[in-house]
């Protein structure tokens, strides 16, 4: 038990903000940007770019910690939580790992 929840305090405080994080962000990238860019009926173009820089800024955030531009000491790591591969990286990679490979709503490149 608790194996992708880290034992250490600063570690264990990291990953769930991190979750917490991953589920109060996705649904702008699913339920906003998903929704408008690939399955509205009709293309609102307000809509769709609202949603697309949410995801952009969403991702640079991910991208700054992961790069290690952020001051932390999680931050520059292979994984979310530093070199710990935890809960954190099983809640986000799915949504954003498969957005920045252009497998989520054949964005890739549009983003």
């Amino acid at each position: 038990k608790n194996h992708f929840l880290p034992k250490d305090v600063d570690a264990r405080s990291e990953t769930i903000s991190w979750v917490m994080w991953q589920m109060g962000s996705a649904p702008y990238l699913g339920g906003g940007f998903g929704h408008f860019y690939n399955y509205a009926p009709v293309k609102i173009e307000y809509a769709i770019n609202r949603f697309t820089m949410e995801a952009k800024r969403q991702l640079d955030v991910l991208e700054r910690h992961l790069s290690g531009k952020e001051d932390s000491k999680f931050s520059g790591g292979k994984y979310i939580v530093g070199d710990t591969y935890t809960i954190a990286d099983m809640a986000i990679w799915p949504w954003y790992g498969a957005l920045a490979l252009g497998k989520l709503y054949s964005a890739g490149e549009f983003l």
